[in-house]
């Protein structure tokens, strides 16, 4: 049985400590702020440089989805030692990084055959594609093949959820998520919005006024979803640039009687969609025990 690396794009928001951990390698999304020059996620430009930037008026930051040569670099490193390759991408329904992977492998195929290379759509965004990555180490460690983890974790990735509020409307009317007479009367109102991800993209759930009302109703809805099975899920609560209003989130979560994983972050990816002060609860099922 061949050695397999497991890789990642860097939408998957893992922690360097985590990483190290897994041996896992990433393929960085690009992050621009100006349309010119772009800065590849986690290389050129760190979490903290980025949220600086992101807080600031007026500044709306665009990504770009790696190259497939950023993909072809990368799996060739591996396929010339002799490994295979598994590669984990953020949903295919919000980018087109899984197909640059799908496009580099098929290239490198040519130069490889006898390797194997197997991209997953992981229907994720943010913390819950890098659980799903975490897994698949974990299954790699269990001594899994990389035929065998593909099957497995088909079974079960789709089974999450997240429910997210932001502070402020102007990243989503810019993105064109929502109108500008939307953010307008959302400012006026001191309305926020509660926003779901569902069969790989986000969507508008409902919306209350006041953003401490915002913090716990994302808990509410996910102790309803829940109730009576949170022993079966991974539970966290997300930020960018508002780890209060995270903690906040966590702290309500324990005396709702959810246990939580504890406090994560928004990263790059998906924080250039929907703006600073995201503050979300998160779940995705417990890996099957196979």
């Amino acid at each position: 049985m061949a050695d397999f690396q497991i890789i990642s794009d860097s939408s998957c928001d893992l922690s360097k400590e985590i990483i190290e951990r897994y041996h896992i390698d990433l393929v960085p999304y690009l992050v621009t702020f100006d349309g010119v020059t772009y800065y590849k996620d986690g290389v050129d430009i760190t979490l903290d440089e980025f949220y600086a930037q992101l807080q600031k008026k007026g500044i709306f930051p665009k990504t770009s989805l790696p190259p497939i040569q950023d993909y072809v670099d990368k799996f060739k490193i591996y396929l010339e030692k002799g490994m295979d390759v598994l590669c984990v991408c953020l949903t295919s329904k919000f980018s087109g990084s899984y197909q640059s992977a799908i496009n580099a492998a098929n290239i490198l195929l040519e130069d490889f055959p006898e390797r194997k290379i197997r991209v997953i759509d992981s229907c994720l965004v943010t913390y819950l594609q890098g659980l799903l990555v975490c897994d698949i180490a974990e299954y790699k460690n269990d001594g899994k093949t990389i035929d065998e983890i593909c099957d497995i974790v088909d079974i079960y990735k789709n089974d999450c959820g997240i429910f997210v509020t932001v502070d402020s409307l102007n990243h989503l009317q810019n993105g064109g998520r929502i109108g500008k007479a939307s953010a307008l009367a959302g400012s006026l109102l001191n309305i926020k919005p509660i926003i779901s991800f569902e069969d790989g993209e986000l969507h508008a759930y409902s919306k209350v006024r006041g953003r401490k009302k915002a913090l716990h109703e994302v808990v509410d809805i996910s102790y309803d979803k829940l109730e009576g099975k949170f022993d079966d899920y991974r539970i966290i609560a997300l930020h960018n640039c508002c780890e209060e209003d995270g903690q906040e989130i966590d702290v309500y979560m324990t005396e709702r009687g959810m246990p939580s994983l504890g406090l994560g972050y928004v990263g790059i990816t998906i924080s250039v969609h929907i703006g600073p002060s995201a503050a979300a609860v998160v779940f995705l099922r417990k890996r099957p025990a196979v």
